[in-house]
This record gives structure tokens, sequence and C-alpha cells, in this order.
């Protein structure tokens, strides 16, 4: 395998001397530098293999929640007419529901791959600049939640990952979105079940339990996504308001002269004073 340095491709045997060693005390001090790299990343460098090293855990589950609706969409729009009074109105509102869940899992797998990094921050801002603004990404949400999680240690004592975790809470929720997943699918094999030759007999309980169960998954993938969401840009606000604060801690005596004297309002001077 190739050292780093020799995929540098460097050819040039310096017959002038302007490549100079190191002195003793360069030296000193590059030994004295932290480690910068661990073994596997140097292999890896060497070999080109970076990447893939990130996955997101609910793609899968979510994926297949969009297939269980189309599935209950599809299967819905083959019944003619209903034999149980009040079913046919329901179903109108799971053909419905379904196809708001199809939405909302496609909007939650979209935000879950942001924030596990599956989707590449530099790409996405290529992509839609303005997505940067109001979506949560890995790399830029964990710059902030990092000088966040010192700031509310100091201030509220917290002392447990949940500033590091705010924005991606979504992440977590594998078992709750197995759970729907399940019964999601069972329902278009029910629905199905019901059918003979264009009519169905289910039961407007059964109907009401299939459209209740999508709008309780459709609130759970809201509720964890707009969470992460709104976190995110309260992490933002937080840190620009932590930051116009900041200004006015550790002042030197000409600074504190100059604002008690001319530049500060009465609302920074009883602070400051």
């Amino acid at each position: 395998m190739a050292t780093l340095f020799q995929n540098l491709g460097y050819n040039y045997s310096d017959p002038h001397g302007d490549v100079v060693e190191f002195s003793a005390d360069t030296k000193d001090h590059m030994n004295a530098v932290p480690s910068l790299i661990e073994t596997w990343q140097t292999e890896d460098i060497s070999s080109s293999n970076v990447g893939s090293y990130l996955q997101n855990p609910v793609s899968t589950v979510s994926n297949t929640i969009s297939i269980a609706a189309n599935a209950i969409i599809n299967v819905v729009s083959t019944i003619g007419t209903y034999t149980n009074s009040g079913v046919a109105n329901v179903m109108v509102y799971v053909a419905n529901s379904s196809n708001n869940l199809i939405t909302t899992a496609s909007n939650f797998k979209d935000h879950t791959d942001r924030v596990s990094g599956v989707v590449n921050f530099g790409d996405a801002v290529v992509a839609n600049s303005s997505a940067i603004m109001t979506k949560p990404f890995r790399e830029p949400a964990k710059g902030l939640a990092r000088s966040l999680m010192y700031i509310i240690y100091q201030t509220d004592g917290v002392s447990n990952t949940s500033v590091m975790s705010g924005y991606l809470t979504s992440l977590f929720t594998g078992p709750e979105m197995n759970v729907y997943a399940t019964s999601l699918q069972t329902y278009s094999n029910t629905i199905n079940s019901s059918i003979t030759l264009g009519t169905s007999n289910l039961t407007l309980t059964q109907a009401n339990t299939i459209n209740t169960s999508i709008n309780e998954a459709i609130t759970f993938m809201d509720t964890r996504r707009t969470h992460d969401e709104t976190f995110y840009t309260n992490m933002k606000t937080m840190l620009a308001d932590y930051n116009t604060v900041r200004q006015f801690s550790n002042l030197g005596e000409s600074e504190t002269t100059i604002l008690n004297d001319y530049t500060g309002t009465s609302k920074l001077l009883t602070r400051i004073n």
C-alpha cells in the first residue's frame, strides 16, 4: 500500500537544495503535536476508500411505510361499493390519509437523511442553497450543538446529550416506526380480503381503525421531524443572541469607559456595572 506522501505524487530531485530539512526545534514541535490521524484513517486515505461511513437507520422503514400506504390506495381504488353503512365515507378519508402518509414518510426520510449525514451538506447546498437556512444537516447542526452544550451546561446544568441530540431525535424512532409499518402492511390485505366482485364488506370498525392508524403514523413522523427542525432553528437563534451579548464580556478599561460615558444604553449599563 502506498503511503500518503507517495499518493501526493511528489517527483522532484531537488538539484539545487531548495527543499530543506526541518530544524531540531521544528521536529520537536511536530513530534509534540497530538496525533491528527488514526491508523484506519491513514489506510482508507491511502487506498482511496473513503466514504460510506454513515447510514440512515430509519431509511428502510420509511420506505416500507410509503409502500404500504401506496398499496392501501391501490386496493381501495378497486372497490365500487360497500355493504356496510358509513364505510364508504371513511374509506375516502383512508385514501386521502394514505396519500398524505406517502408525503409525510418522504419528508421524514429526507430529514433523517440530512441529520444522519447520508446527504452530503456541500452537495445539498449546490442543489438548493435555501435548504440550509431552514433544514438541519449533520455537520452545521453538530457544530451549533457542540457550542451550545458548553453554554447550557454552565447555565442550566444539563449533563446529558440532549443538546447534541435535539436536532436528530427522528433517528431514534426505529421501534415506533417498525410498529407502524407492521400495522400498515396488514391493512391492504385486510381491505383486499373484504372485496368480492368490486364490493367490500369491510366493517365500520375496521375502516375507522385503519384511518386512525394512518393518521397516528402521520402525526408521529411530523411531530418528530418538526421538533428537530424547530430545535435547529432555536439553536441558531440562541447562538446568534449569545454572540450579541458576548461582545460585552471581559471588557477592557477603555471600552468600559466608552460604553459608560458615550455609547452604552441604560439597559446595557445596568447589566455591565
